[in-house]
């Protein structure tokens, strides 16, 4: 009987998860605002293409919004030749950005943007900018945009030892909880979800901060914006949708823009990039595209089709139940 059950909540979630109707039941809505953020910050990024709009170049990549065609695009190409770059985070962004313009963030122009993180260096040895798990989080991102050579394994370790006993990481983990750990155990669990199915350690530790987001509430754009992106990571349609269902509130039809907190303050530009890219995230998966990270295939290589992404989320459920002793 309870094998039955298990069978047919599989078969429940399933259903619920790749219905086209469910997915996309608020369509309009949320194409509009996509589109609409996509519009705002192809302009505000157009007329000063600075280091640090990478989140803006990700967000209008993946949405096949702009290519290094662009005039724009190429002053940002040219502008990093002379970029003096910080913080490991800094060098994981700017990778993340040229990966999704299809270019080799091993070798731009002869720099390696991903050797400043590459090698895993333990906490208490990184300069003070590097010792918040930011820097863990988006090395492991960043490798993962395409195969690049790095210690993934060592990092997915320090990112399990660094998980509280509440399901939750923090900013600085040694230091009390904090109103971040919602947008930091979001982004974590993108980093980790690649794993879910290799590593039982991973999946364990997903499902548990995924537990531990759900019971929080979610207060502004940022946070609903890194949530939309670890359920579509790990192919949530119909959870995903319900986050962004939340998110529209923050939407400024008229700019186009994204306010935070409420709706009476103005336009801010970070939580547009945020909302911008975890809507570009959605699309991708109700259209049964690669998630917003994987940037591995090549022009000669097909999507993931639907079937593929299916097949994995029954396995990643039955792996649930089995932990839960349901099957």
């Amino acid at each position: 009987m309870r094998k039955f059950f298990a069978l047919f909540l599989v078969f429940t979630l399933l259903i619920g998860i790749v219905t086209p109707t469910n997915a996309q039941a608020s369509q309009a809505d949320w194409e509009a605002a996509m589109h609409s953020a996509l519009d705002y910050l192809n302009t505000t990024v157009a007329s000063n293409p600075v280091v640090g709009s990478e989140w803006a170049i990700l967000a209008l990549a993946r949405a096949e919004k702009i290519t290094t065609d662009e005039p724009w695009v190429n002053r940002w190409l040219n502008n990093l030749g002379s970029a003096q770059l910080r913080r490991k985070t800094d060098y994981q962004r700017v990778a993340i950005a040229l990966t999704s313009l299809g270019l080799d963030a091993s070798n731009f122009r002869g720099r390696d943007f991903t050797e400043a993180y590459r090698a895993f260096v333990p906490v208490a040895q990184r300069h003070a900018m590097n010792q918040t798990i930011n820097a863990d989080i988006y090395a492991l991102i960043a490798l993962d945009t395409k195969p690049y050579d790095g210690d993934r394994e060592m990092y997915i370790q320090s990112l399990l030892d660094a998980q509280r006993s509440n399901g939750a990481w923090g900013l600085t983990p040694n230091l009390p909880a904090s109103a971040l750990d919602l947008d930091i155990t979001a982004m974590a669990v993108q980093a980790l979800a690649p794993y879910y199915d290799s590593h039982p350690d991973v999946a364990l530790a997903v499902d548990t901060a995924l537990e531990w987001l759900r019971q929080q509430t979610f207060t502004d754009p940022e946070g609903t914006a890194q949530m939309i992106v670890a359920l579509t990571t790990l192919s949530f349609a119909t959870e995903a949708q319900r986050y962004v269902n939340h998110l529209l509130q923050w939407h400024d039809s008229a700019s186009g823009g994204f306010r935070r907190p409420t709706p009476t303050d103005p336009i801010n530009f970070m939580a547009t990039e945020q909302a911008a890219y975890a809507l570009v995230a959605y699309w991708r998966l109700v259209n049964n595209m690669n998630s917003l990270y994987d940037m591995s295939m090549t022009e000669d290589e097909p999507e993931v089709q639907a079937s593929e992404s299916n097949t994995g989320l029954a396995e990643r459920l039955l792996q649930m139940l089995e932990r839960a002793n349901l099957r």
